[in-house]
């Protein structure tokens, strides 16, 4: 089964926006109807399914704008049902690893203070803080004032959420980051993902305790892509150093173990389909760079037989760009 074949990544594309393409999980319209059952309102259901999908979207970009920043690289998102997988590449230094990571929580806090007023004004804030429950709003004449109540609410919960200092969430990126600069990027996967677990079971507890579903799935779901992360450490896969600025939907990594020989461990399943987003990635820019080629050729051709007058003020622009675009090539080769 090739990666984009597996049923963890059925996803459709959803455009591609500021070079970065988007894709939304298959799974993902589910948490509608599971909306709709807890609930029991359409348009309440509908209301908290967009703010989510929205808020996810500008998390992730978050992630990407910041490793771009910082001289990093992202070109991809997938929208999973349990939040988001942003995948980039900072630079190598601390700073774009942090900044980076940071980047997607600060995104959601960005919205929370865009909404705060609102919250305020309708006397909601006390309720909207509450990270177990969101506020009751009723959708009606004040609609847009409900709405921004649940933006506030919902980002404001994500935010909480991603300051958790556990695999696979934002703050646990952080401390693996700063564990790695002292005792090196295994030792420091050990530890926190050791943390994890402890974290993970407290939360789970804690949601059985106070009959929050919602805590009991986040405590679940923390503790199971721990012991999945763990295992492909123990079992001696390859390590994967790559920062893929996970948060709160991240760490798809393989249960696939290795078979006892003297093979080479296989790599997980996230690294294969990012080994292969690469491959296509590069695929792309050689056919640009053909075409470019071919064009280039073409418009010398029109001026060694017209001159350079011959060309349109756009043909002329597109020649000094993609000039430009090798001398810059040779000069770094």
């Amino acid at each position: 089964m090739t990666n984009r074949e597996s049923p963890l990544y059925w996803s459709f594309p959803c455009g591609t926006w500021f070079a970065t393409q988007v894709r939304l999980s298959v799974y993902f319209p589910l948490l509608f109807f599971v909306f709709w059952f807890r609930m029991e309102r359409v348009d309440l259901a509908l209301a908290v399914t967009g703010i989510l999908l929205v808020s996810t979207i500008l998390h992730e970009f978050g992630h990407v704008i910041a490793a771009r920043l910082t001289g990093g690289l992202g070109d991809e998102i997938l929208i999973w049902p349990l939040g988001g997988l942003a995948f980039v590449q900072p630079a190598v230094t601390l700073s774009s690893r942090l900044l980076t990571t940071i980047a997607g929580p600060a995104m959601n806090l960005a919205l929370c203070l865009l909404s705060l007023k609102s919250v305020i004004d309708v006397g909601q804030f006390a309720s909207a803080i509450n990270p177990l429950t969101l506020p009751s709003v009723m959708l009606a004449e004040n609609w847009l004032s409900d709405v921004l109540v649940l933006v506030f609410a919902i980002n404001w919960m994500l935010f909480l959420i991603n300051l958790v200092p556990v695999y696979p969430l934002d703050g646990g990126r952080v401390v693996q980051t700063l564990l790695a600069q002292w005792w090196g990027s295994e030792k420091a996967t050990e530890t926190y993902l050791r943390v994890g677990f402890v974290v993970a079971i407290l939360i789970l507890f804690g949601g059985l305790l106070a009959e929050s579903t919602w805590s009991v799935c986040i405590g679940a779901f923390i503790l199971v892509l721990n012991m999945q992360e763990s295992f492909q450490l123990s079992s001696g896969e390859a390590y994967d150093d790559s920062f893929m600025g996970y948060d709160f939907s991240q760490g798809y990594t393989s249960l696939e173990k290795a078979d006892g020989t003297n093979e080479e461990p296989k790599a997980g399943l996230l690294q294969r389909w990012k080994a292969r987003r690469e491959a296509e990635r590069m695929e792309r820019e050689r056919l640009q760079a053909t075409e470019e080629e071919q064009l280039l050729d073409q418009l010398l051709e029109k001026v060694h037989q017209h001159g350079m007058d011959s060309l349109s003020p756009d043909e002329k622009s597109l020649l000094e760009r993609t000039s430009a675009r090798y001398r810059n090539r040779d000069h770094s080769e």
